[in-house]
């Protein structure tokens, strides 16, 4: 079969195939995991999807691209995408914010718990 026919297969037939585009364009941008199909079609035994990679660019050319991936086609109903979104970039200073913004979080639960604390003693 041609990729161009798998891709047709995956987007009009499968499962997952028609779940993605139900919540995402072909022509959206993003980050997004590719899995392959779980190798075991049956209900016994351990079930798993091999991750196959990682990859940017629109779903379009990500699927093109994903289903000539050895493991992403098993038994017939192929692997699936899952967008990712953005990646946060982690650096000296992302971390320091992050410290200050949990600190904060932590002295307004203890300011929270407080008032709750007086609420209570005054019904």
């Amino acid at each position: 079969m041609s990729d161009l026919e798998n891709f047709n297969r995956y987007i009009n037939e499968s499962y997952a195939g028609k779940k993605l585009l139900e919540q995402h364009s072909l022509d959206e941008e993003g980050i997004w995991e590719i899995r392959g199909e779980d190798p075991n079609c049956d209900m016994a035994g351990s079930h798993h999807q091999p991750k196959l990679g990682i990859v940017q660019g629109k779903l379009r050319d990500v699927i093109m691209y994903g289903i000539s991936l050895p493991g992403f086609w098993q038994w017939g109903a192929g692997g699936d995408f899952e967008s990712i979104g953005d990646i946060p970039k982690i650096d000296s200073k992302s971390i320091q914010i992050r410290n200050e913004l949990l600190a904060e979080e932590l002295r307004l639960i203890r300011e929270l718990k407080a008032v709750q604390d007086q609420l209570r003693n005054h019904k």
